[in-house]
């Protein structure tokens, strides 16, 4: 589509654009609500030869729906970077590729497929060079996906807390202070006991402990931006 800035799309491909009721997009939606690993920024995906869905995968390794605390979304890393941060946003799981693992899996060769993306507007350059080398064709997002899957919609769908309550243990003071007032920011109560989460200062920084977990869902460190990521931590628990 004419105008679009991709973060990165390699020389002499580009790409291509179907309705979002289009048969084989409505088959990547479905993919997405059911395989997607990734429950910050959920991607599915299939793939399409001589007119048939041959194979369908998610991006998150195809794990389906899980809690997951992104580091990179703790640090609020620019797009496109950081996947070193989160061994679930490895390229290698992202849906491209593992739609062409499946196929290779089930003795599907992929070369001359169409790949239809839902969830997304772009692809990463390990994608496309495993695309490139595999033989895909065409690759196929909804015609306003750049749109629709902006960072900033797709986190206010997602980046909600699943939980209502919060328990602070820090003592009193500013720092308890900052941390009430971000857990109220994202629509949850503070109490004193009882909570769905415990956000406790220990020796290592900042733990979040779900109600029942019998470890820390995740540890920020401490410093300048540690109330500003406790909120990241809270917002995808």
């Amino acid at each position: 589509m004419p105008g679009i800035e991709y973060p990165y799309l390699p020389q002499g491909r580009e790409m291509k654009y179907v309705a979002s009721d289009h048969p084989f997009m409505v088959e990547a939606a479905l993919a997405r609500e059911e395989l997607a690993g990734d429950p910050s920024f959920p991607v599915g995906i299939v793939m399409v030869k001589d007119g048939v869905v041959v194979a369908r995968a998610g991006n998150g390794f195809s794990r389906g729906r899980q809690v997951h605390v992104c580091p990179r979304l703790v640090l609020e890393s620019p797009t496109g970077t950081g996947y070193e941060l989160c061994g679930l946003h490895d390229a290698s799981g992202h849906a491209e590729q593992q739609v062409l693992e499946g196929a290779r899996a089930a003795v599907i060769e992929p070369r001359g497929s169409d790949l239809y993306l839902f969830g997304h507007w772009w692809c990463c350059e390990p994608c496309w060079d495993a695309m490139i080398e595999a033989g895909i064709r065409d690759v196929y997002v909804v015609a306003d996906a750049h749109e629709r899957f902006s960072r900033e919609l797709v986190y206010a769908q997602t980046l909600k807390p699943s939980f209502k309550t919060v328990a602070i243990e820090v003592g009193d003071g500013i720092l308890r202070d900052e941390l009430a007032e971000v857990v109220e920011e994202i629509g949850l109560r503070v109490v004193e006991n009882d909570a769905d989460v415990r956000c406790v200062m220990g020796d290592r920084g900042m733990e979040c402990w779900p109600r029942g977990s019998k470890s820390a869902a995740y540890t920020v460190q401490g410093g300048e931006w540690m109330v500003r990521q406790v909120r990241n931590v809270l917002r995808q628990l």
